[in-house]
């Protein structure tokens, strides 16, 4: 088998999941675990997701997948229905949409099956939801309808600059909510950063995952454990002289004799290809050396200098000890996508289960 994996550690959710909900002291936690678990796997921690009271993903298919996984709660789809007979699924199912425009409250008021919904508003992200001024006469139309409540989501809240996220919070918070309906607002970085928006519902995802949404901080600093580490394993290592080159375009030419590993992680894995040449380090043994050249689509090289490491060497690409926050940072990206962009060919080992 490939030496590529992730070990997705079941214990490490469990916590996570535990300091997020207390963290969140009134408020209840909807799950998200859109993306397959935003790469971690759904079926890995399918187990460990059992006691969830909501889940929330993008899309039907996604909510389809937890039920194939045997998980019975409601599912919250995040960005609603995208055709009226979805609405059929969501009423069998009972999957939760967003309605995010006239269309879809159109579809939602002529639906034979209404399922719970959820009005989505959009309080300055921009992307999907009714603006304030709209909201009151879409309540309105759902009135005496099985709707759940509002929702908005934060665009700002992992800045340290958080006015914008105050001003989304105060357009949101002065809707007015009719008996019984609820509110959802807090993501990941609003449920640490912006305690007045944890309101009824809060959705953490990223923070799930013990992965930090705000930059030079680590899941550690909230309490949170990874729970997903990359492995890797050293192919091959080549004694290589001053002024030669390695990799496509010999996109590395040693500036010193020095030792030159081969490992198995590429852009066919997820890996992304166009991090610069010495700029994202691994960690082997005790040590961290960087990866150097053009990564491949199924092999990246590292820099070893004078150290000479054997073939067979485990390689932690990221996760404890070595925390994927400062390896996206390396890499010019954020954590969700060197998780979710995992290709398929990456094997899955469940720890702690």
């Amino acid at each position: 088998m490939r030496p590529l994996w992730k070990e997705v550690d079941v214990a490490a959710l469990r916590h996570n999941m535990r300091v997020l909900a207390a963290q969140a002291g009134a408020a209840r936690v909807m799950t998200v675990v859109k993306a397959d678990a935003y790469g971690h796997g759904v079926a890995a921690l399918a187990g460990a997701l059992g006691g969830a009271a909501l889940f929330a993903v993008a899309c039907m298919e996604e909510a389809l997948t937890l039920r194939a996984q045997g998980l019975p709660q409601p599912v919250v789809l995040l960005e609603g229905v995208f055709a009226a007979d979805e609405l059929d699924v969501c009423a069998a199912e009972g999957f939760e949409p967003w309605l995010h425009d006239g269309r879809q409250l159109e579809w939602y008021r002529r639906a034979a099956a209404k399922p719970a919904c959820w009005l989505k508003v959009d309080s300055g992200m921009h992307r999907l939801g009714f603006a304030p001024k709209d909201v009151p006469q879409a309540v309105a139309a759902l009135q005496g309808l099985p709707c759940r409540g509002l929702a908005t989501h934060f665009a700002c809240a992992d800045e340290a600059d958080l006015s914008h996220a105050e001003m989304q919070w105060r357009a949101f918070d002065a809707l007015p909510l009719p008996p019984g309906w609820q509110r959802t607002a807090a993501n990941s970085a609003a449920l640490f950063a912006l305690p007045q928006a944890r309101a009824d519902w809060v959705r953490p995802g990223l923070a799930l995952y013990g992965m930090s949404p705000f930059a030079g901080r680590t899941a550690a600093d909230l309490g949170l454990r990874p729970v997903l580490s990359l492995f890797s394993e050293v192919l091959a290592v080549h004694f290589v002289r001053r002024g030669e080159g390695a990799g496509y375009g010999c996109g590395f030419v040693a500036a010193e004799d020095g030792h030159l590993a081969t490992i198995a992680l590429g852009y066919g894995d997820g890996f992304p290809r166009a991090i610069e040449s010495g700029a994202v380090r691994v960690r082997i043994g005790g040590a961290t050396f960087p990866l150097v050249g053009r990564v491949a689509m199924d092999m990246a090289l590292v820099w070893l200098g004078r150290e000479a490491v054997a073939p067979g060497s485990r390689v932690l690409v990221f996760g404890g000890g070595h925390p994927v926050e400062g390896v996206a940072a390396q890499a010019g990206t954020i954590p969700y996508t060197l998780t979710t962009m995992l290709s398929p060919r990456v094997h899955t080992v469940v720890t702690n289960g």
